[in-house]
């Protein structure tokens, strides 16, 4: 259960959309019917908006239209909603320690990877399912091993250890907390790759700058609150399928 309700933190990065979602084929330049909220099986549990969208703010995408460039942080929001296909390699600082990650999405197939000072767990996800399908550990210049199963939960920490840094959930509290700020700010930045975003910024009350940038297709480019950071160093609508399976970790 933990797997599932994790799923959908992909679903704003560059590349895997929460649990059988779809494939967008870019921003609109105008009118379009938005994307839905993320509900049930398809929200992030520990999101600070109701499941069901009862409760909502300034900055939730459920009346937004992904249009680029986003006016409004709800329509940064929106933008991250597309799902695409693609692969996104992030520099990450999570609880003082740097560290990697890697996301990406071909079609119902997934991948996470996450490298800290323990090693690298790579993760498969089949999305149409919402499963798990393998997991592989490598540490150091050990030979990776691969399981079907995640009996010993490397796998779902990988994917909690995703959200924090990138999920759904982070993306909306930085939204939430940008329109709330006396800074807060949204501009158009040009991103790794030299891919332009749309950029909501602003400093939290503690002094801790907060950020998050979305592409035009929906590739989440930046995330940063409370020290914790996802700052893209590639990011490309191509994906060799190889990396989408073990053997991508030999």
């Amino acid at each position: 259960m933990l797997a599932r309700r994790l799923l959908p933190l992909l679903a704003l990065t560059v590349v895997l959309a929460a649990c059988g979602g779809a494939t967008s084929s870019g921003p609109q330049t105008q009118s379009a019917q938005p994307a839905p909220p993320p509900t049930g099986a398809n929200a992030v549990t520990i999101s600070p908006f109701a499941a069901g969208g009862g409760e909502t703010t300034s900055a939730d995408s459920g009346t937004a239209q992904a249009i680029f460039p986003a006016e409004t942080p709800s329509g940064v929001l929106a933008l991250a909603a597309q799902h695409p296909n693609g692969q996104v390699v992030y520099a990450t600082i999570l609880d003082g320690t740097q560290g990697e990650l890697t996301l990406a999405r071909l079609g119902d197939k997934a991948l996470v990877a996450v490298t800290g000072d323990s090693g690298t767990t790579r993760v498969g996800v089949n999305l149409s399912t919402s499963k798990i399908t393998w997991v592989c550990v490598t540490q150091g210049a050990d030979t990776p091993t691969c399981t079907k199963k995640d009996a010993d939960r490397k796998g779902a920490t990988a994917l909690a250890t995703a959200a924090q840094l990138v999920g759904e959930d982070t993306a909306r509290q930085i939204a939430a907390k940008v329109a709330a700020a006396s800074d807060g700010g949204l501009q158009v930045q040009t991103r790794a790759n030299q891919v332009d975003a749309s950029c909501l910024t602003g400093t939290e009350p503690s002094g801790a700058n907060l950020m998050v940038c979305v592409s035009p297709s929906g590739f989440i480019t930046d995330a940063e609150q409370g020290g914790t950071i996802a700052r893209a160093s590639t990011v490309s609508p191509d994906v060799d399928p190889v990396v989408l399976s073990p053997d991508g970790a030999s």
